[in-house]
């Protein structure tokens, strides 16, 4: 028997007699949760007399101080 004989089923978040659904609130809130303290780090950097650098790529956001 062969990898691709065996069949292959998508993982869902579901439990028995419930459909799967998708919860786009909860990425935003992450999304505002990350921007809020990223931003958050950058205004302490300011405060203690350094100089922030924000980086935002596609999945991450990167905060570096430097005094």
């Amino acid at each position: 028997m062969s990898v691709l004989a065996v069949p292959y089923e998508r993982p869902t978040l579901e439990w028995p007699g419930e459909s799967a659904t998708e919860q786009p609130w909860l990425a935003w809130a992450v999304f505002v949760f990350t921007v809020t303290a990223a931003l958050a780090w950058a205004s302490y950097c300011i405060y203690t007399g350094g100089q922030p650098d924000v980086d935002i790529g596609w999945f991450r956001i990167k905060v570096s101080c430097y005094k």
